[in-house]
Formats: C-alpha cells, sequence, structure tokens
C-alpha cells in the first residue's frame, strides 16, 4: 500500500531525493499465526540522473514461516515527453525459516515435518517498467523471475516441493487538480498471482498538499481506508485499515507508514510529488 519500491523497482529513484519508507502490517488481527510485516526500503537517483539505486528489507511472519527478504534495486531512465520511463531490476536473497512447533496436527493423516526447523536460503530477481511524470504514472513488473524452489521433509513423502512462482502486476495512476487546494488521486492495481488475478482500484482527496484520505475496493470482498499527512514536503506518515467480508475479518488489517524525503537543498521542492 505505502511502499510503490515493493511494487516495481523502476520506481526507483523516482522522487529525485534519497527517499525512505517504514512500513509495519498487521493483517487479519486477532487470528492466531496471522501475517505480520515489516518493510524498510531506500531509494535515490545517482549523479547521474539516468540511474538510480535502491535496498529493501522486508520482514514477514505468517503461522510457522518466517521470511526475510534482502534486495538491492538498479533502475535506468530515459527522458520520454514530459516523464521518465525507467527499467528496473531487483536482486536478492529470500531466507525462509519454518518453525513446526507452532503448528497443531489434529488430522492424523497430516503430512508432518520429519523435523523441528528449517530453513532456506534462495535467490530472487523481479524486474519492472515504470513511467511516471508529476501527475501521473504506469507500470508492470514480474516477480520471481528464476523460480527458485525448495523441499520441505514431511513424514511418508520423501519431500514436498514449494516454489515461487512468477507473478506479474500492473499499475497506474493519475492526479486531478479540481481546485486549488483540492486533488483527486485515482490508481489501480492488478495482479498476477498463481494464476489467480487480483484487480484494487483506490480513489483518494488530498487537501491542501496536507490530508489525504481515500478509500480502496479489492476483488477480495476488502474494503481499504487510508489517510496520509504531508508534515513537510519531505516528511509525511500514513495509516490504512482493511475491512474484509468474510470469516478472516476478525479486527480487521492495520497498516501504518513513515515517509521521508533527504533533499539536498530546499530548491529541489518545485512542485507537488502526487505518487
Amino acid at each position: 500500500m505505502f511502499n510503490p519500491l515493493g511494487v516495481n523497482p523502476g520506481y526507483a529513484g523516482s522522487r529525485d531525493a534519497i527517499s525512505g519508507v517504514l512500513v509495519h502490517r498487521s493483517q487479519w488481527v486477532g487470528l492466531d499465526g496471522a501475517p505480520i510485516t515489516q518493510v524498510l526500503s531506500i531509494h535515490s537517483p545517482l549523479k547521474n540522473q539516468n540511474m538510480a539505486l535502491g535496498f529493501q528489507l522486508i520482514n514477514d511472519k505468517i503461522g510457522p514461516r518466517t521470511t526475510q527478504d534482502i534486495s538491492l534495486v538498479y533502475a535506468y531512465k530515459i527522458k520520454l515527453g514530459k516523464g521518465k520511463l525507467a527499467f528496473g531490476l531487483r536482486g536478492g536473497i529470500l531466507n525462509y525459516q519454518y518453525d513446526w512447533a507452532k503448528i497443531d496436527y489434529r488430522d492424523q493423516d497430516d503430512a508432518i515435518p520429519t523435523t523441528t526447523n528449517e530453513s532456506f536460503i534462495l535467490p530472487n530477481f523481479d524486474f519492472g517498467i515504470y513511467y511516471n511524470t508529476n501527475k501521473f504514472y504506469a507500470g508492470i513488473a514480474l516477480d520471481h523471475l528464476n523460480e527458485a524452489q525448495y523441499n520441505l521433509s514431511v513424514i511418508d513423502t520423501s519431500t514436498s516441493v514449494a516454489k515461487k512462482h512468477i507473478n506479474g502486476t500492473a499499475t497506474i495512476g493519475r492526479a486531478f487538480g479540481l481546485t486549488e487546494k483540492l486533488t483527486l488521486k485515482t490508481s489501480a492495481i492488478m495482479r498476477g498471482q498463481n494464476k489467480q488475478g487480483f484487480l484494487d482500484i483506490n480513489a483518494s482527496m488530498l487537501f491542501n498538499n496536507k490530508f489525504l484520505f481515500g478509500i480502496t475496493l479489492t476483488s477480495r470482498q476488502t474494503l481499504i481506508f487510508l489517510t496520509e499527512f504531508n508534515i513537510s514536503s519531505q516528511f509525511k506518515i500514513g495509516y490504512a485499515y482493511d475491512y474484509t467480508a468474510t470469516q478472516l475479518s476478525n479486527g480487521g488489517s492495520h497498516e501504518i507508514f513513515i515517509g521521508y524525503d533527504f533533499l539536498k537543498h530546499k530548491s529541489q521542492v518545485v512542485s507537488p510529488r502526487y505518487f
């Protein structure tokens, strides 16, 4: 929600500053073993404005599995019309750790792991194309290009293969200035994961380039309410709440973020950054 670099590596350097984001997400609050995710991402253009670098660290927990995703990002940009077209590549490692002692095996026919703990370190590569102007962006990205896999040991079978499949993501967004102090921001994101498609559509109102309130409709029976506050042209915070109309709703899902742009000099802030 609040980490565009995680969606598309081509986003690196698009804010023309050393840009950092911290994100914490707690999903399906109240459900035992529900996903919890923390993200740190930093990216910046280089002195050669055609290139940018980035770094991302993700810590994710769900049930018995903990994952650390550590990656570096490189993007190359070319001027195109009123904006820039970027080609981004992300490469890193995925560290999977399983604690099977956290699982309650109620069915004797379940495939039970032959060991209490397992860990795997895998390479991972993503690619993205991203185009943006001050008020518009569009991009496509492919994750897990190398389709890394690993084997989990279970009773009565030699192995159980877990594989990272290639996932595709397409994004588009546009900001419309309604009045001098009111801006409408619209966006959509479509994901293809494991032969399934998911669509999110967002509309947000930005007041005086300070306060933002929005709502996202998803194809997963979920409503997302979000808000952002631009404390300054460099510093912003945000919160999102997911309401799921299924049995997994419980306490909903909560996401908070802090973002900061380290500018070399104040003259860099020429116009608002909408995305």
